[in-house]
This record gives structure tokens, C-alpha cells and sequence, in this order.
């Protein structure tokens, strides 16, 4: 049988059990397909990374850092290779490996704002707050509507005490999206500290609400 044919078959095998969400059977069929073209880097490297997010799935967070590690081995150019080993570190809170995966994953995909979002929250948990601000901006600068960076950023700017630039992210984070109740708390807490006692209440009230109807829609 061709040699592309037995490959293309083995993918195909292996994507069809990721799909049906059998993780044992796709793992297998990947570990067939890494020793069946092992002078192929680049299906090596892709095995590999569905090799690593099958792992994390079955719970296994250190074959899955292993499979990404593996991954990038054989391909160095993968953004997202990079990127899934940076947010396993940052979910361990090792936040400086986590910043140096996160810059390389950006060094080969600059505009991934996720990553950059990412990247900011590791900045941000280490206390380094004018790093934070400054990826957050970066993020914003590439997606003006992505909500999640203007939320962080005017937290990140409330923890330096500058209130009004605090103030004028959460405004538009609630402008995009008016159910947000994290940054109606926030925004509220802020108030509170400004001494404009209405304000926040009026803020952590409507907090208080939303957070209680997202609950009970979760429930059904």
C-alpha cells in the first residue's frame, strides 16, 4: 500500500476516534501514526499536540506536557504548542515560564489575542501591573470589542490606584457586554472607595442580581 495512503488513513483513524471521543483508541492511532512516518516532523509535530490535548482530557497533565513538549521539539515553529504548554504552567501559577512560553508563542503568531490576554494575567499575578496594562492595551489595540482585556486592564489599573482609567475600562467592558456582572462588582467596589455610596450600591446591586440569574440558568 502507498506510504501516503497508510498515513492518510491513520489520520483519518485517529481524528474519527477524537471526534466519536474515544481518547483511548485516538491515542493509540496517533502512536501508530508517530512510529509509522518517523522522518516526517511536521505530522509528527501535529500527532503530537492531539496527542497532548488527549492527555489533558483523560486528566493527565504530565503525558500532556510531555506530547507538547514533544511537539515542539519537532515542529519549533508552532504557536500552539507554545501557547497550550504556557497555560498549563500558568494553571500551575509557575507564572514566570508561563510569560516565557507566552512570548514565544507571540513571537510566532503576533496577533493571537488570547495569548496576549494570557500573558498579561501571568504579568498581573506576579505584581507587575504596568506589564499587565501594557499587554492588555496590546490586545485592545488588535481587537477593540475583546471584553476580557478591558475587564483586566481596568482591574489592573484599579490596583495602582488610578480610578478613573479603572472606571472608563469597566464602563466599556459593561458597554459591550451589559450582563457582565464581574465588572458591575468592580466597578461598584471602586465607587465605594471614591466615597459615591449610590453609585455603588446601585453597581453591586445589580452585581448581586445578575450573578443570582446566571446561577439559576445554570441549573437548568
Amino acid at each position: 500500500m502507498n506510504n501516503d495512503k497508510v498515513t492518510s488513513d491513520l489520520m483519518v483513524q485517529a481524528y474519527t476516534y477524537q471526534k466519536q471521543g474515544d481518547l483511548s483508541l485516538a491515542i493509540k492511532s496517533w502512536n501508530t501514526l508517530i512510529n509509522y512516518v518517523s522522518d516526517n516532523q511536521e505530522i509528527i509535530a501535529n500527532a503530537h499536540l492531539n496527542l497532548g490535548h488527549l492527555h489533558l482530557q483523560q486528566g493527565n497533565s504530565d503525558l500532556s506536557y510531555e506530547s507538547m513538549a514533544k511537539a515542539i521539539a519537532a515542529n519549533p515553529n508552532s504557536p500552539e504548542a507554545f501557547y497550550c504548554l504556557a497555560y498549563m504552567e500558568q494553571e500551575k501559577e509557575n507564572f514566570h515560564e508561563a510569560i516565557e512560553l507566552f512570548e514565544s508563542a507571540l513571537k510566532l503568531k503576533p496577533e493571537d489575542v488570547g495569548a496576549i490576554n494570557n500573558l498579561a494575567n501571568c504579568y498581573d499575578r506576579i505584581n507587575k501591573s504596568r506589564d499587565s496594562i501594557k499587554a492588555y492595551s496590546r490586545a485592545i489595540s488588535i481587537d477593540p470589542e475583546y471584553i476580557a482585556a478591558y475587564y483586566n486592564r481596568g482591574n489592573a489599573y484599579s490596583k495602582i490606584a488610578k480610578d478613573e482609567l479603572a472606571l472608563k475600562d469597566l464602563n466599556k467592558a459593561i458597554e459591550l457586554d451589559n450582563n457582565f456582572y464581574q465588572a458591575y462588582y468592580n466597578r461598584g467596589s471602586i465607587y465605594n472607595r471614591l466615597g459615591k455610596s449610590q453609585l455603588a450600591k446601585k453597581d453591586l446591586n445589580k452585581a448581586k442580581k445578575l450573578a443570582k440569574e446566571e446561577i439559576e440558568k445554570s441549573k437548568n
